[in-house]
């Protein structure tokens, strides 16, 4: 086996840790335009009786949503740095 190289390793790391960093700094803006637009903080617990069906499917389709793209924004912009291995 090779030893691999410092920046190797970096970006290993990175491919690791920046889908989760984009994800939960994306949901968080999403949780801020969420605020602005409704008023209200969005729903992080549907079962709270005052939270309404349509209140939960929203806030999960948009952060979900968005939380997706981010990843895979990420990961995409990271392909083409590891080589792969075989």
């Amino acid at each position: 086996m090779k030893p691999r190289s410092t920046k190797h390793l970096a970006l290993k790391i990175a491919a690791l840790a920046l889908p989760a960093l984009a994800d939960r700094l994306t949901r968080r803006l999403a949780a801020r335009g969420f605020t602005g637009v409704t008023g209200q903080q969005p729903p992080r617990n549907p079962a709270v009786p005052f939270v309404t069906w349509k209140e939960a499917i929203l806030w999960t389709a948009i952060a979900g949503a968005m939380g997706g793209v981010a990843r895979m924004a990420s990961r995409k912009a990271l392909a083409g740095k590891l080589p792969v291995e075989t």
